[in-house]
C-alpha cells in the first residue's frame, strides 16, 4: 500500500488494526489456553478499533495534510510493510504484551506527527480524535493485560 494522502493513512490505519486481529487469530492456535485468551482478547480489540474508525469518514475531508503523510510514509516506509508476531520464539504474555505496544506506538507516532502540523481547527479536532482512540485503545488493552497477568 501507497500512502500519500491523509484519506489513505486513514485506510492504512483501518489495515493496521485488521491485520493486527489477524496476526493475533493465527498465533491463537500454538498458544496455551491463558495466552490464547489474552490474544482472543487483543484480536477482537483490534476489530473493535477498526470498526471505530470507519466512524471517521470525515477525516477524508482534510486534504491540507497530504503532504505531511506523503513525507512521515517517505521517512519510515518500514510502516508500510506489517510486522507480524515471531511465531519463533516462546510467546508469553510479555512477548505478546511488548508486540502489542511497539506495533501502536508506531501508529500513536504518525498521529502525534500529523497533528503537530495541522493548520485547521477541524483538521486538529479528528487527529486528536483519531489520536485519543488509538492511545486510549493501546492503555485498555495494556490495562487488561496486567490484570490477565495478575491471575
Amino acid at each position: 500500500m501507497q500512502v500519500k494522502t491523509i484519506k489513505e493513512v486513514y485506510d492504512w490505519t483501518v489495515l493496521f488494526h485488521t491485520q493486527m486481529a489477524a496476526n493475533f487469530h493465527s498465533v491463537k492456535p500454538i498458544l496455551d489456553e491463558r495466552n490464547a485468551m489474552l490474544v482472543d482478547y487483543y484480536l477482537n480489540y483490534e476489530k473493535k478499533l477498526a470498526e471505530d474508525l470507519v466512524g471517521f469518514k470525515a477525516i477524508t475531508e482534510i486534504n491540507t495534510l497530504d503532504t505531511f503523510c506523503y513525507e512521515y510514509f517517505a521517512s519510515n516506509p518500514e510502516l508500510i510493510t506489517f510486522n507480524d508476531i515471531s511465531k519463533d520464539k516462546q510467546l508469553d504474555e510479555k512477548a505478546i504484551q511488548d508486540y502489542l505496544s511497539s506495533q501502536h506506538q508506531k501508529v500513536i507516532a504518525l498521529y502525534d506527527y500529523l497533528l503537530e502540523r495541522a493548520e485547521t481547527q477541524n483538521a486538529q479536532e479528528k487527529l486528536a480524535q483519531l489520536l485519543e482512540l488509538e492511545k486510549q485503545g493501546l492503555k485498555q488493552m495494556m490495562q487488561s493485560t496486567n490484570r490477565h497477568m495478575d491471575m
